[in-house]
């Protein structure tokens, strides 16, 4: 496996000359309830990331964890360090600059933080635009929604709840603290339309105004082996896709 960070510049100019494509996992410092660390984002990115540079090889290159992103609407509970959002499309639009300088066009950006999502989305459209590129950004709760749906207990899931929490318990194992699982807070709805998981209206809703805990959903029902299922059809989904992006057209090429 090609780990930019563990290169020195020899290894990485032969690693770039080879690859077919860079990953780059962004993540977020953020709470996750009483029972996830701060960096359950970050970790559960970083460890997807890994596997799909495993299967693919010298294919690609597995870049460096972006450990912060967008979390203003997790301020109100301590620990969450958050970016605005120009900070971090700049962050982001400058380390696709630094890969296409690289001679890496192609990149597969995976996502552990549903609050990145819109950013990214923007981001490669930009890469797209005034660079050529050709970048995909994949989360795994949406990547993955139909098998996420069927681990979930409840209606209201998405965020330290039991279908995160079985992800975190089969890939990040030393993130969850097991013993301060308990009974959920209080759960508040704000309006149908921008509830999670099913959003229909995008407008900004901060964690404390759904929850009284930082969590969503019931972590008392996550379990090890429905979230060893989540990660085998995001693995599965994530290396198809990245193999296809390695093969598509860069847009002038095409």
């Amino acid at each position: 496996m090609n780990e930019l960070a563990r290169m020195t510049t020899e290894d990485a100019a032969r690693a770039f000359a080879r690859a077919r494509l860079a990953i780059l996992p962004v993540g977020s410092c953020e709470q996750h309830g009483p029972h996830l660390s701060l960096d359950t984002d970050a970790a559960v990115a970083e460890a997807i990331a890994r596997r799909l540079a495993e299967t693919l090889g010298e294919d690609a290159v597995l870049c460096p964890t972006v450990g912060y992103g967008l979390s203003e609407h997790h301020l109100a509970f301590a620990g969450t360090l958050t970016l605005r959002p120009t900070t971090y499309l700049a962050v982001i639009d400058d380390l696709l600059e630094s890969l296409a300088h690289a001679g890496l066009r192609r990149v597969v950006i995976v996502n552990g933080h549903g609050g990145n999502v819109d950013a990214l989305s923007l981001a490669a459209r930009t890469a797209r635009r005034d660079r050529g590129m050709l970048v995909g950004s994949i989360m795994w709760a949406l990547l993955a929604a139909d098998e996420v749906a069927e681990h979930a207990a409840g209606s209201s899931y998405g965020h330290a709840c039991e279908t995160e929490t079985s992800l975190a318990l089969a890939l990040i194992p030393d993130r969850v603290h097991v013993d301060r699982i308990g009974e959920p807070g209080v759960r508040m709805s704000v309006d149908e339309f921008t509830d999670p998981p099913r959003v229909s209206v995008h407008e900004p809703v901060w964690l404390h105004e759904w929850s009284s805990d930082g969590a969503l959903g019931d972590p008392r029902q996550a379990d090890e082996q429905a979230g060893r299922r989540i990660v085998e059809v995001v693995l599965e989904r994530a290396v198809t896709f990245a193999r296809r992006l390695a093969d598509r057209p860069l847009p002038e090429e095409g």
